[in-house]
C-alpha cells in the first residue's frame, strides 16, 4: 500500500503505537510515538524515545543468565561482572546487527523502537478508525514527532486528505521549516513550555528555550487551528510564582488563551534503569492537588483558560 499515489512510502522509527487514547486530543484517538528528541528533560517519561536510533533495553528481572546474548554479540559489548550483565553502551549504540536480542529467549533484552513505513501506519490508523467515534483522530507524539519530518508529513497529509482529525504534541525545539511543512495538515497542536528562564530551562532539559519561544510566537500568528500550551508542573523547578507569571505574560503576548498543566509523575523511572541511565528527576516531588489548583487559579484569574491534568477542553 502507498500513500497519496506515491510509488514509495517514507519510513521512520516509532517506539509505540497506542489506540483508544482520550487525553491527547478530542474524541478517542490513536497515538503514534516517534523516536528522536532535541531535548533531554530530567523527568521525561519516555527516555527510550529520545534517541533517533534504537536503544537496547535490559530487564534484569527477566534475565536467567544463560549467556546466549554474550556469545551471540558480534562486538563483544556484553559481559558478566559478579554475575551481573554489563552492557558497553558506547559500542552497543553503534550496533546495526542486534543478534543478542534475537537470541534472548526471555525478552530481557529488547530494542526501543522499530522501523515502519508510513503506509503501514496508515493501515493501522484505518483499522483503528472504526473505534474512534465522531470526534476522534490521530496524535503524533514522541519524542519530538517533527524531528522525522518527512515521515511525519506523509502520515499527517494522508490523514488530512482522508478527513481524519490530526494533532501533534511538540516541544517546539525544531527548525521553523519543519513546522511549515506540516501546518497545512494539522488541526490541533499541543505545545510544551518547560521554563521561561533560558538558563534554568537548559539546566533541566539540556537545551535552550530561545527557538522554542520563537516558534511558539510564529505558530500563534500562522497556525489557524487549535493551539494549546502545556506545562509539566515540576515542583522546585518551574512552579514558582515568578515563572507562572512569565508564562502568563508570554501566552497573552501570543494572543492565545489556553493552557493545560500536567503534574509530574515518576512512572518512567524504571525505563532509565533498563537503559543504564541515571534518573535525574528523583529530587522533584510530585505536585499535590492543592498545588495544581492554586496554579490553575492564577491562570484563570489572569483570563487564561487552564485545564488540570485530564481536565481537557475536549
Amino acid at each position: 500500500m502507498t500513500l497519496s499515489g506515491n510509488k514509495t512510502s517514507a519510513s521512520g522509527y516509532v517506539f509505540d503505537i497506542q489506540g483508544l487514547s482520550v487525553h491527547d486530543g478530542p474524541g478517542c484517538r490513536t497515538l503514534i510515538f516517534l523516536n528522536g528528541c532535541t531535548l533531554n528533560c530530567h523527568w521525561c517519561s519516555n527516555p527510550e524515545g529520545i534517541s533517533l536510533q534504537q536503544s537496547l533495553m535490559y530487564s534484569p528481572l527477566k534475565c536467567i543468565g544463560d549467556g546466549n546474548c554474550i556469545t551471540s554479540c558480534l562486538h563483544n559489548a556484553i559481559h558478566l561482572e559478579k554475575d551481573k550483565l554489563v552492557i558497553s553502551r558506547e559500542i552497543c549504540d553503534q550496533c546495526k546487527t542486534p543478534t543478542c536480542v534475537n537470541d534472548c529467549y526471555t525478552n530481557a533484552l529488547q530494542l526501543s523502537g522499530y522501523e515502519i513505513s508510513a503506509s503501514r501506519i496508515y493501515e493501522i490508523i484505518q483499522r483503528d478508525r472504526q473505534f474512534w467515534g465522531r470526534d476522534g483522530g490521530i496524535t503524533l507524539t514522541g519524542g519530538e514527532p517533527l524531528l522525522q519530518i518527512d515521515f511525519a508529513k506523509e502520515i499527517l497529509s494522508a490523514c488530512y486528505d482522508a478527513y481524519i482529525h490530526t494533532a501533534i504534541e511538540t516541544c517546539g525545539n525544531i527548525p521553523w521549516d519543519n513546522f511549515k511543512k506540516v501546518l497545512p495538515f494539522i488541526d490541533w497542536i499541543f505545545f510544551d513550555l518547560k521554563h521561561m528562564n533560558n538558563s534554568v530551562h537548559k539546566r533541566g532539559t539540556g537545551g535552550e528555550n530561545t527557538l522554542i519561544l520563537k516558534n511558539a510566537k510564529q505558530l500563534s500568528k500562522e497556525f489557524e487551528g487549535r493551539l494549546i500550551f502545556r506545562i509539566p508542573i515540576i515542583p522546585n523547578f518551574n512552579d514558582s510564582q515568578e515563572n507562572i507569571e512569565e508564562v502568563i505574560s508570554f501566552i497573552k503576548e501570543t494572543g492565545r488563551k489556553e493552557i493545560n498543566i500536567l503534574p509530574l509523575h515518576h512512572l518512567g523511572r524504571e525505563k532509565y534503569e533498563r537503559l543504564n541511565k541515571k534518573y535525574l528527576a528523583s529530587k522533584y516531588p510530585v505536585p499535590t492537588i492543592d498545588q495544581l489548583k492554586k496554579i490553575e487559579k492564577v491562570f484563570r484569574d489572569s483570563g487564561i483558560d487552564c485545564y488540570v491534568d485530564s481536565e481537557t477542553p475536549f
